[in-house]
C-alpha cells in the first residue's frame, strides 16, 4: 500500500513558542484511527525511514530566477550535507549519506509508481498552484509504503513566487539553507520537535540563519532513525531509475495526500504546518505544473 505525506512550510503571525522535547518520527499512520504520545508525537504506524544508506537527489534545471545560482546550489547543497554522516558519538557515525545526481526538467512533485523517478528540489518562481495558501514558503512531499513505512520517494518544492527567498549570510529573509535543512529532515522522515533549538521545530524566525546547523536534538533524532551500522547497501538511484521529465499523464501517483496537525508559531515566523494538508487528504488534487 502506497501513501503520501505533505508538509509546508507557511508564514505566520502568531505568538508563543512551545516548550522543550524530544524529536519525533513521522509514521505510515494517516487517518482518524491515529495516536500520539504525550509529545504530541505520533505513536501508531512502522517510521519512515529510506532503506538506502545514500539519497540521491536531483535539482531543477536553472533553479530560480530570483536567486544566483552558484550561492543557491551551494546552499542546497550545504543543507543536504548537514544531515550527512552525523556523529553519533564515539567515533560512530550515522549511516546515512546523499548524492546529488543529474539536473532534471521535472519540475513538480511526483510519484512514478512503474516508472522511472527523481527525488527534487524545485523551485516555483511565477505560480504557487496550491491555491488559497500563498504565504507557503516550501512544501515535501514524501511517498512511502503504507505497511512498512519505508520512503520511495520525496520532492521539495519553494514557492519563490510570492516569498523573497535569499541566499545571502548578511541580508537574510527567508533564508534557503535554513527552510531546506529543516525539509530535508522531513524528507528523511522525521516530523516535528518541541526543542526550540531544533531543525526541526517547528517555527523559523525571519531573517534567523540558525536552522543551518543541527542541534543535539536533531542529531539524537537521526542517529536513532539512521544508527551506525545499519545494515543498508548504498544506491543513489531513485526508485525505477533516474528520470527527466515529468509524467505525460496527471494521475494519484503525482499527487500529494496528507496529514497532520496544527502547531503554535513564533511571532513573524515560518511555520511548518500539516493543518493545510489535512483539509486535502480526501480527495486527489492537480500537481504543479
Amino acid at each position: 500500500m502506497r501513501s503520501q505525506l505533505v508538509l509546508a512550510i507557511v508564514l505566520a503571525t502568531m505568538g508563543a513558542s512551545r516548550t522543550a522535547a524530544a524529536f519525533c518520527r513521522s509514521t505510515a499512520c494517516r487517518g482518524s484511527a491515529c495516536t500520539t504520545d504525550e509529545r504530541g508525537c505520533p505513536s501508531t504506524g512502522k517510521p519512515l525511514y529510506w532503506s538506502t544508506g545514500c539519497i540521491g537527489y536531483s535539482l531543477q534545471k536553472n533553479l530560480s530566477q530570483n536567486l544566483p545560482q552558484d550561492e543557491a546550489r551551494l546552499a542546497i547543497q550545504r543543507a543536504f550535507q548537514a544531515w550527512a554522516e552525523v556523529d553519533c558519538g564515539g567515533g560512530k557515525f550515522s549511516s546515512l549519506t546523499f548524492s546529488p545526481l543529474a539536473d532534471v526538467s521535472c519540475n513538480r512533485a511526483e510519484h512514478n509508481e512503474n516508472g522511472t523517478n527523481v527525488n527534487v528540489i524545485t523551485f516555483k518562481d511565477d505560480d504557487w498552484t496550491y491555491k488559497g495558501v500563498d504565504n507557503n514558503v516550501a512544501k515535501t512531499t514524501v511517498t512511502f509504503d503504507g505497511d512498512t513505512g519505508e520512503i520511495f520517494d520525496a520532492d521539495i518544492e519553494v514557492n519563490s513566487a510570492t516569498n523573497q527567498i535569499s541566499v545571502s549570510d548578511k541580508s537574510a529573509q527567508y533564508d534557503l539553507q535554513s527552510i531546506l535543512t529543516h525539509e530535508v529532515g522531513h524528507l528523511i522522515g522525521l516530523a516535528h520537535s518541541e526543542d526550540p533549538s531544533a531543525t526541526m521545530f517547528a517555527s523559523y524566525e525571519t531573517g534567523s540563519t540558525a536552522l543551518r546547523s543541527l542541534s543535539d536534538d536533531d542529531i539524537a533524532a537521526v542517529c536513532a532513525a539512521y544508527p551506525p551500522g545499519r545494515a543498508a547497501t548504498c544506491s543513489s538511484t531513485p526508485r525505477g531509475g533516474l528520470g527527466d521529465a515529468c509524467n505525460v499523464e496527471e494521475s494519484s501517483s503525482g499527487c500529494g495526500y496528507a496529514t497532520g496537525g496544527a502547531v503554535t508559531p513564533l511571532s513573524l515566523c515560518l511555520l511548518l504546518s500539516t493543518l493545510l494538508s489535512r483539509t486535502l487528504r480526501a480527495r486527489r488534487r492537480r500537481c504543479d505544473r
